[in-house]
């Protein structure tokens, strides 16, 4: 094989790991997505768990744009203080390593047993989870396997003596190799691929440890470039993404003045220059985690005296707070945002319901009306909401992906219709009741507020599915909605025996009486689209009330 077809093969090989390392993360996303916010808010209690929890999801997703888009999205969603993100971050720097030692320990001579298995996996399993673990060793396998084309095409050069004075003079000039590592990890987007090709070239006497050493500290720095890139739209994305920075520089510049003592150091380490490079980079990322979560405080003091706001920097004109448009291109963390803003669009109706039943019970027209004109409130988010989900990428979603893009579609567009209904009909017919006070019946007013509270009750339950989606409880929900409108008629019912003979005063109040029921009782089918969506039910064409 020529030089010039080794190199091209090496380039192939590099390629094909970027491609795995991007077809690991969808399998992962596949598998365990919807549950991996939760878990890192259960992890982030304190730094030293945020920092096993980035370990973590970093040994399972060694992608740094992964790792950089979780980061960035839990941030800005304020689900985690800036300071444990940090941690996360670094810890998560550490968890990549494991990727890079599988293959010092050349895992890669075994890829066809994980393309075997993730084949089978990938293209036979039912579930979307079984086809998520399939996709992960799929990936695997594809790693393993362009890291051994690299590592085929890297012996042809290691006898080549044009690539051996190269490699000589290259090592003689440790400042580029880290900026041309940083260039090439930024550009590529993967650390993994940067040190598995020098890995692939070290195993095979193509680099000396002086000059895998450089290129380990710049595949580092390339990461902290990567996250300041996807960290740069927001204030808070920006001080992590610096504060991340600077931990790495400052590790970095204290490797290269002890140079010599590090080089003889990882020399004395057993195993051959690949495994020592391996060593290296997992030893470089734990110093820097573990000085990150001693120092996290005080570094993010110093982050955030050195970035600060921009004054002139109009303010945000969407009311919506979690749509980050930097995790469109995960449909997993872009379908999570996209709840989280949906659950706060549940709650401000739950807020508008509750307030609207005050005023009735304490006559104040003036907090009704206030009800009335957060209906534009409502419409905005339901609009930013809809907006969003519509920019997800079709062709990166699985069926159950699109399953949840389309309920929360159709559910948001629901609870905008509630907004409708609390405005126009619930806070009108109670502005009614002000104005010209009709008296009810002891047992209607108590079924008045039973149903109320039914209702109230219902938009918990459907906060809870949303949350938890959970197929039992959307099931339950469904349910409770099938036993909430047998309740209504059968209240109805009792309510027309009552109005024998009565007067036509009577007959005034039975008709307010009816619209504030018939105005609840619609609320509670339009939230039914969220139950249909989880419970593993073909969604309606339209719900009926």
């Amino acid at each position: 094989m020529s030089g010039s077809l080794a190199l091209l093969n090496i380039a192939g090989g590099v390629a094909l790991m970027l491609f795995a390392i991007r077809f690991l993360r969808k399998g992962l996303e596949r598998m365990i997505g919807h549950a991996l916010h939760a878990w890192i808010e259960r992890m982030g209690a304190n730094r030293w768990t945020a920092t096993v929890a980035g370990l973590a999801f970093g040994t399972v997703a060694p992608s740094s744009t992964a790792q950089t888009l979780l980061t960035m999205q839990l941030l800005n969603a304020g689900k985690m203080p800036a300071e444990r993100m940090l941690v996360f971050l670094l810890g998560a720097n550490v968890g990549i390593t494991v990727m890079v030692q599988l293959l010092a320990f050349r895992f890669f001579d075994y890829n066809g047993l994980f393309l075997i298995c993730g084949v089978i996996g990938y293209l036979w399993a039912r579930s979307e989870t079984g086809r998520g673990a399939g996709q992960v060793l799929l990936a695997l396998g594809f790693i393993f396997l362009g890291m051994d084309v690299i590592s085929a095409g890297a012996h042809v050069l290691a006898g080549n003596a044009e690539f051996e004075t190269l490699m000589v003079m290259f090592s003689s000039h440790r400042a580029l190799m880290i900026v041309f590592a940083a260039g090439l990890t930024f550009l590529t987007q993967s650390s993994t691929a940067v040190i598995g090709l020098v890995i692939a070239m070290a195993g095979v006497g193509a680099f000396s440890l002086a000059t895998v050493l450089p290129v380990v500290l710049g595949a580092n720095l390339g990461l902290g470039l990567t996250s300041l890139a996807a960290g740069w739209a927001t204030l808070a994305g920006k001080r992590l993404a610096v504060a991340n920075l600077v931990l790495k520089c400052a590790a970095i510049g204290a490797a290269l003045l002890a140079f010599p003592w590090v080089e003889r150091t990882m020399e004395a380490m057993p195993g051959g220059v690949a495994r020592q490079a391996a060593n290296f980079h997992t030893g470089f990322n734990v110093v820097v985690a573990f000085a990150g979560a001693l120092l996290a405080g005080y570094v993010g003091r110093l982050v955030m005296r050195a970035v600060r706001d921009d004054p002139t920097r109009p303010p945000i004109g969407s009311v919506a707070t979690h749509l980050d448009p930097t995790a469109l291109s995960s449909p997993v963390f872009a379908l999570a945002n996209a709840s989280r803003e949906t659950l706060r669009l549940t709650e401000d109706i739950k807020s508008m319901l509750t307030t609207a039943w005050r005023g009735l019970q304490t006559q104040d027209a003036a907090l009704v009306r206030e009800v009335q004109e957060h209906d534009n409130r409502v419409d905005e988010m339901h609009a930013a909401i809809k907006h969003y989900l519509s920019q997800i990428p079709v062709d990166q979603m699985t069926p159950r992906d699109s399953q949840v893009q389309f309920g929360l579609i159709h559910f948001a567009s629901q609870l905008e219709t509630v907004g409708d209904v609390i405005d126009k009909n619930f806070c009108h017919q109670i502005l009614k009741q002000i104005a010209n006070p009709l008296p009810l019946s002891a047992e209607d007013e108590a079924d008045l507020a039973e149903m109320h509270r039914r209702t109230l009750h219902r938009l918990d339950t459907a906060i809870l599915v949303l949350t938890t989606r959970d197929r039992v409880t959307a099931q339950e929900f469904l349910r409770e909605g099938d036993a909430l409108k047998k309740w209504c008629i059968d209240v109805q019912k009792a309510h027309y025996q009552r109005l024998i003979g009565c007067d036509d005063r009577m007959l005034g109040a039975s008709t307010r009486y009816l619209e504030l029921v018939n105005a609840l009782r619609r609320i509670s089918g339009q939230l039914n689209t969220i139950g249909h969506t989880f419970a593993g039910e073909k969604m309606p064409a339209e719900e009926q009330d």
